[in-house]
């Protein structure tokens, strides 16, 4: 698999990720984006597992299995790794840098509380030190957009 240096996603699972974020303000919500099959783009979120949640993301391993087993029914590659962060900007922390475990996938960071910036960005993780990767929204953001 190649390093992701841009992502195309629709403007629809943006809007997914921020709801998926918004519903559970007090917990970093994360999973999976893969690309290749039908529906794609495609999410899959798992449950985190962290003990310290407010700040950190573990995902859940039978949840992460399930995800990877339905990605491959699809026909799906993984190209990013989400999370959000409830209460802070769309950055990687170091905690993030530290614990990106597939560095040819995207870090994508959902951050509906953001006062910064951007409310969805994505990250190469690989290598000392975070690298910003452009998203492309294939429709229309929803009103407000993620900007």
């Amino acid at each position: 698999m190649r390093i992701v240096d841009r992502l195309t996603l629709p403007g629809a699972l943006g809007a997914a990720l921020l709801a998926e974020a918004r519903r559970a303000p007090s917990i970093e919500v994360c999973g999976l984006i893969a690309d290749g099959g039908a529906p794609s783009p495609a999410h899959y979120p798992i449950a985190n597992r962290a003990s310290r949640a407010v700040d950190r993301f573990e995902m859940d391993p039978a949840g992460q299995i399930a995800a990877f087993k339905r990605m491959r029914r699809h026909g799906h590659t993984l190209i990013a790794i989400y999370h959000s962060h409830p209460g802070g900007e769309a950055e990687p922390s170091i905690h993030d840098r530290r614990g990106h475990t597939y560095p040819e996938a995207a870090a994508v960071i959902v951050a509906p509380n953001a006062r910064v910036g951007r409310l969805i960005r994505a990250w190469k993780l690989a290598g000392d030190m975070p690298c910003e990767i452009p998203i492309e929204w294939t429709d229309p953001p929803p009103p407000g957009g993620f900007l």
